[in-house]
C-alpha cells in the first residue's frame, strides 16, 4: 500500500509538471488580455487581434490605434501609420512568461521588445533599437539618424514604473543644410500611478547639443542640460506637490557672451488633489484649449484658490563670463481665498511671500542697461549696493512688496509696469 501511495505521489507530481506549462500559458493569457483591456490612454486604443496558445509557447498579435483624429491626420502627413500591429512570440516558463515582440507594420524599424512577465502581472522589459535612419516625405525633407539605443525597466500591477534609457547620438539634417546633433540623450523615471496621477520622478538629460548652419558652423552649443519633473502626494492633507528643475552647464553662442550654470526651479506646492486631477484629466482629454467647456474650469479654479497653495521660483540663477545673477520668489495663496473667478480682485491682496535677488558688480559692466536700472533703484533705496554687487530683498504682504527701508510698491502696479514693457 505504501508503495502504491509513493507511486501515486510520483505520478501526481509528474502530471503536475507536465500540465504546468499549460497552466502557465492559461494564466499568462489572462494576464496579457487583462493588461491590454486595462490600458488607460485617452489617445490610443488597444486590442488583441489573435492569441494562439500551445503547450510551451504562444503567438500573440495586438493592435494599437491612434483614436485622436487630429493626431492621426498629422501622423499621416508625416507618412507615419496611425495603427500599429505588434507580433509577439511568448515562451511559457515555470513561473513567468518571456516574449519577443516586433512591429509587423514597420519592418524597417529595427525595434525589439523583450519582456518577462511574472504570473502576478509584474513585467521586466528591455527595448533595443539598432541604428536607424528616417527620411520624412514632406516638403521640409528632414532626415533623422539614431545610433543603437536601449531602454530597460519594470512595470508592476501596483502601478509602479521604473525606466532607464539612453540614446547615444541623434543627428537631424534639414533640407536647407542645417543640422542638429545630440549626444547621450537619457530618460529615466521612477514612480507609480496612484489616484489616477503619476507620482515620482522623471528626468530627461543630454550631454551635448549643437546646431550647425548650412556651412557646418556651430551657431548654438549646449553642454550638460537636464530637465527633472517630480511630484508627491501629501496623504493626510490630500494635496499634491509638483517640482520642476532645468539645468544647463553651458549655453554658448559663438562670438557672444555665453550663459553658464543656468538653474531654473519652479514648484507648485500643496495643490488640492481633486483640482490637480481635474486639470490633468482635461489636459489628457485630447481636446484643444478652445474646445474645453469653461464650466468645467471655473469650479476647479475656485476650489484651487479656496484650498490655498504656494508658487515658488526657488532658483533663477545664471552666470555670464563668471559673473552671477541669483534670485528666488515665493508666493502663497492662503486657504479661504474664495470665489476668485467671480471676484479676481481678491487674489493679489491675499498674497504673501518673499522676493530676493542679487547681481554681482561685474555683471553690470557686462550689461550697462542693467547697471542704469539698478542705480536708479539704489537711489530709491529699493536695492542695496556693496562690494559684492546689488541685492534686493522684499516681503510680499497684503498685495504689496515691502522693502527693508519700509517702502512699499503695490503688486498691481508692478505687474502693470511689466505688461506695459511687453
Amino acid at each position: 500500500m505504501n508503495q502504491l501511495k509513493k507511486m501515486g505521489a510520483i505520478g501526481g507530481a509528474v502530471a503536475l509538471v507536465l500540465c504546468w506549462p499549460l497552466a502557465v500559458g492559461h494564466i499568462g493569457q489572462k494576464v496579457i488580455e487583462d493588461g491590454v483591456a486595462n490600458l488607460e490612454n485617452p489617445i490610443i486604443d488597444a486590442e488583441i487581434v489573435s492569441y494562439e496558445r500551445s503547450y510551451l509557447s504562444s503567438k500573440v498579435q495586438t493592435r494599437y490605434r491612434i483614436s485622436d483624429p487630429a493626431l492621426a491626420e498629422q501622423l499621416a502627413m508625416d507618412n507615419i501609420p496611425a495603427e500599429l500591429i505588434v507580433d509577439s512570440d511568448v515562451s511559457h516558463g515555470l513561473l513567468s512568461l518571456s516574449a519577443d515582440s516586433v512591429l509587423s507594420t514597420l519592418p524597417e524599424l529595427p525595434l525589439l521588445l523583450q519582456t518577462t512577465t511574472q504570473l502576478n502581472g509584474n513585467t521586466d522589459f528591455t527595448l533595443t533599437l539598432d541604428s536607424w535612419n528616417y527620411q520624412s516625405s514632406d516638403q521640409e525633407n528632414v532626415k533623422i539618424s539614431l545610433s543603437p539605443s536601449k531602454a530597460t525597466g519594470r512595470i508592476t500591477v501596483l502601478g509602479e514604473f521604473l525606466l532607464d534609457s539612453l540614446v547615444p547620438s541623434v543627428q537631424i539634417d534639414f533640407d536647407n543644410g542645417e543640422q542638429m546633433n545630440l549626444s547621450d540623450v537619457a530618460l529615466t523615471a521612477n514612480g507609480k500611478k496612484e489616484l489616477g496621477l503619476w507620482l515620482g520622478e522623471q528626468k530627461l538629460s543630454m550631454a551635448n547639443m549643437e546646431i550647425l548652419d548650412d556651412n557646418r558652423t556651430p551657431v548654438v552649443m549646449v553642454e550638460n542640460a537636464s530637465y527633472r519633473f517630480q511630484s508627491d502626494y501629501e496623504k493626510e492633507q490630500d494635496r499634491i506637490n509638483v517640482d520642476q528643475t532645468f539645468l544647463v552647464d553651458n549655453f554658448i553662442y559663438p562670438d557672444n557672451p555665453g550663459v553658464q550654470k543656468l538653474h531654473v526651479n519652479f514648484a507648485m506646492n500643496h495643490l488640492d488633489r481633486e483640482v490637480f486631477e481635474g486639470f490633468s484629466n482635461l489636459n489628457n482629454s485630447g481636446l484643444l484649449a478652445e474646445d474645453i467647456d469653461v464650466n468645467q474650469i471655473i469650479p476647479l479654479i475656485n476650489q484651487l484658490f479656496s484650498r490655498g497653495f504656494e508658487v515658488s521660483l526657488g532658483h533663477v540663477d545664471f552666470d555670464i563670463q563668471g559673473e552671477q545673477f541669483r534670485s528666488n520668489l515665493l508666493l502663497s495663496v492662503p486657504e479661504g481665498t474664495d470665489n476668485v473667478v467671480q471676484n479676481p480682485d481678491s487674489v493679489i491682496p491675499a498674497l504673501t511671500g518673499a522676493l530676493n535677488a542679487s547681481v554681482s558688480e561685474d555683471m553690470t559692466q557686462v550689461n550697462p542697461t542693467i547697471a542704469m536700472g539698478l542705480d536708479e533703484l539704489a537711489l530709491m533705496n529699493i536695492v542695496t549696493q556693496d562690494e559684492k554687487g546689488y541685492q534686493l530683498n522684499a516681503n510680499v504682504e497684503q498685495g504689496e512688496l515691502v522693502f527693508s527701508n519700509g517702502q512699499k510698491i503695490p503688486l498691481v502696479a508692478l505687474f502693470y509696469s511689466v505688461m506695459m514693457q511687453r
